[in-house]
Parts: structure tokens; C-alpha cells; sequence
């Protein structure tokens, strides 16, 4: 087990005048919403030079669409597919990941970026037949707000600094080392508050640091990757073991997401090809 070094916590980030901050429009719940549209809403900043808020480096990473290896237990199931959308209004991130039997496992996150990165309006999740399970953020303009679960009704926290969702937290990380690939080194935890569909809990990454040369991508052979591994918690009813190499290449945006269930049973996404 890697030793621990230091526990980074959530920090704001820096943003330029010449950047627009939105706050985050009502966004629909409707499921079969196409992932093209865009989120509108209303400008918090005006334009101008230099710096209006010092921070921790960050750059979202570029529009792109990516197709994965979808595999359980070794074995490739179907090819997953991630869109990663960000223009003047925010970011949408949808992922369809197929499955035999089962049908489709869907997700969908959409938001802004505030003054601590991405934020998160809307998440919500599908597995195969079963209803979709909303997670919404009502943020004021302070960033701060509640939260709401169509899971949950009655369960309404306060919405912590930099929250995330269970797969922005990712795009999260891929942004900060966008902006300084320094941060991180081996032995770092860095904690994140995370949203899944009835729960808001702080959750630990351990940072195995910057692999130059990893073998853990295959489709891009050799390539520098940032391994995390996400910490157990005692409050977790699942005990799930969960890894996430992110790609330099890919301007570090995940390369593979392994998960290790309680069962035994593994789960992965495993980066195959980007669209031209």
C-alpha cells in the first residue's frame, strides 16, 4: 500500500476575467433529452484581463467522444461510449455503457464550472429497465445550496465545496491536471465530496503518482498515466475497490476504470478509440 504523504483538500480555482462564469440553469430531468443540447444560463462575471480569483491551476479538457471496452471478469462485453461536451455554457457528460441481459447502464451529468471547478446541476443514472434516479443540485449564487434526491426526498444536504458526482469527480481530476500536471505525486490523497443517487459523502483518492511508461491502456501502448485509488470508506455498504487511470494522451481524461466488487467480481472500462 502506497504510504500516505498528505491529504490535499478542496481548493478554489484560478479563474480569468477574460472567462464567463455561468451559474447553472434549471436543467430538465427528462431522460431522453439529447446530449447535443446545451445548458443555458446567465452570466455571473463580466469579461475583461487578468485574474479575478486566485487558485489551483485548471483547464477542462477538450469536446471529445470516446469509445471503451466494456469488461466483466476479464472478458469484453460490448464497446461503451463517453461524450464529453464543454462550451460557453457549461459541460455535459453522458455515458451509455451496454450490457448483455441486463441492457444499457446510463449516466448523465450536467453543469457549470464555479469557483471550484466543475459543478454539477443534474446527475442522474439508469440501469437497464429500471426508472432513471435524479440527483439534483440546487446552487445559489454562492455555489452553496441543497440537495435533492428523487431516491431520498426526505435527505437534503447542504451542497459542500467543490461537490461532485460519482463520474464528474473524474473530469474533476483530469481538469486540475490539465492545469499543473505537478499536483498529485505518489502518496497524495486528495478528498472530494461525491454525489451518488440517495448519498453526499467525502470521498479519499489515493494518488499512486505519474506512471511515464504504463502498459495499463493497451490501445495507446506505452503512456504516462495518473493512477488514483479511491480509499474504503467505513460508511460504504458495498466495499467496492475502485481504480482510475487517467491518460495524458487523452488530455487526461480516463484511460480505465476498474472496479473490484465485494463478490469478486471486476468491472472495467478500458479506453478503445476516440472519434475522429
Amino acid at each position: 500500500m502506497q504510504a500516505v504523504l498528505k491529504v490535499e483538500k478542496t481548493q478554489p480555482i484560478e479563474i480569468k476575467r477574460s472567462q464567463k462564469k455561468k451559474l447553472a440553469p434549471p436543467l430538465s430531468t427528462d431522460s431522453n433529452s439529447s446530449i447535443s443540447s446545451s445548458a443555458s444560463g446567465t452570466d455571473a462575471e463580466g469579461e475583461g484581463g487578468g485574474v479575478s480569483q486566485k487558485g489551483q491551476a485548471f483547464r477542462l479538457p477538450s469536446s471529445a467522444t470516446l469509445f471503451y471496452d466494456a469488461v466483466v471478469d476479464g472478458q469484453v462485453n460490448q464497446t461503451g461510449r463517453v461524450d464529453w461536451i464543454v462550451n460557453d455554457s457549461g459541460y455535459r457528460l453522458y455515458i451509455n455503457v451496454p450490457y448483455a441481459f441486463v441492457g444499457p447502464f446510463v449516466f448523465e451529468s450536467r453543469g457549470v464550472v464555479d469557483k471550484y471547478g466543475l459543478a454539477p446541476a443534474i446527475y442522474w443514472t439508469q440501469r437497464g429497465e429500471k426508472p432513471p434516479r435524479y440527483s439534483r443540485f440546487d446552487r445559489d449564487e454562492k455555489g452553496s445550496g441543497k440537495m435533492f434526491f428523487t431516491e431520498k426526498p426526505e435527505f437534503t444536504p447542504d451542497i459542500l465545496p467543490g461537490t461532485q458526482d460519482r463520474f464528474s469527480l473524474m473530469f474533476q481530476l483530469a481538469s486540475l491536471l490539465n492545469g499543473s500536471d505537478k499536483i498529485d505525486e505518489a502518496g497524495v490523497v486528495r478528498e472530494i465530496p461525491v454525489v451518488d443517487y440517495n448519498t453526499l459523502e467525502m470521498w479519499q483518492f489515493l494518488s499512486f503518482g505519474e506512471e511515464l511508461k504504463s502498459d495499463a491502456i493497451p490501445s495507446l501502448g506505452q503512456t504516462a498515466v495518473r493512477h488514483y485509488r479511491l480509499i474504503q470508506r467505513a460508511t460504504d455498504p458495498y466495499k467496492r475497490q475502485v481504480d482510475i487511470w487517467l491518460a495524458k494522451d487523452l488530455e487526461w481524461l480516463p484511460g480505465r476504470v476498474r472496479t473490484l466488487e465485494a463478490n469478486g467480481r471486476v468491472f472495467e472500462l478500458v479506453f478503445k478509440q476516440r472519434a475522429n
